[in-house]
């Protein structure tokens, strides 16, 4: 029984001293950051799940650490994979037409840009009880690229307006019709 409590208060300890807690650490933040929209108790009950189950098997991350000299890695979301290879995949796109995004533009500018373009004209369809399919708003996302590289934010944000006017009255540009798969 001795041996035991040992054993437990060692892995207690190990969560908050060494290699194990600087991971852990890296793990409650990456945790937090993902379920952020989450209730507190389905948090940081993932939190003490995940220590607790540390506390108790400690031996092996040691042994992998040390042993196997295998370096814990930083923790990525699916969020950011994903739009890592959009911003890439764009980039290419406009890299092989000649045109935007370039890299006058930044990675967050370019996800925010394609978000703000694809969920306007998703509402503005819905509106009007259509559906516009993802090739499309990929080149009018790649429109708008160009748009705010020559002209501006403001530019762009009145020429989304005007748009999304000309399309609720008129229907999708023909030149929007053409679609850019991304995949």
């Amino acid at each position: 029984m001795k041996i035991f409590l040992i054993y437990l208060v060692v892995g207690i300890i190990s969560n908050f001293i060494g290699p194990l807690a600087k991971h852990l650490a890296i793990e409650d933040k990456h945790s937090l950051k993902e379920n952020k929209n989450k209730s507190w108790f389905y948090r940081y009950s993932f939190i003490i799940l995940t220590r607790s189950f540390m506390t108790i098997f400690y031996p092996v991350f040691y042994f992998s650490y040390y042993i196997l000299k295998r370096k814990p890695q930083e923790p990525v979301s699916f969020e950011d994979k994903l739009n890592t290879s959009l911003v890439k995949r764009l980039r290419n796109i406009g890299e092989f037409n000649n045109t935007a995004p370039t890299e006058k533009t930044n990675d967050e500018k370019i996800i925010e840009i394609y978000t703000l373009i694809c969920s306007s004209f998703r509402k503005a369809s819905s509106e009007k009880q259509e559906r516009i399919p993802a090739d499309n708003l990929n080149t009018i996302a790649m429109k708008f690229f160009k748009v705010y590289e020559e002209f501006g934010e403001n530019f762009m944000q009145e020429h989304l307006e005007y748009e999304l006017k000309k399309y609720k009255n008129e229907g999708l540009r023909p030149e929007y019709q053409r679609g850019i798969s991304l995949f």
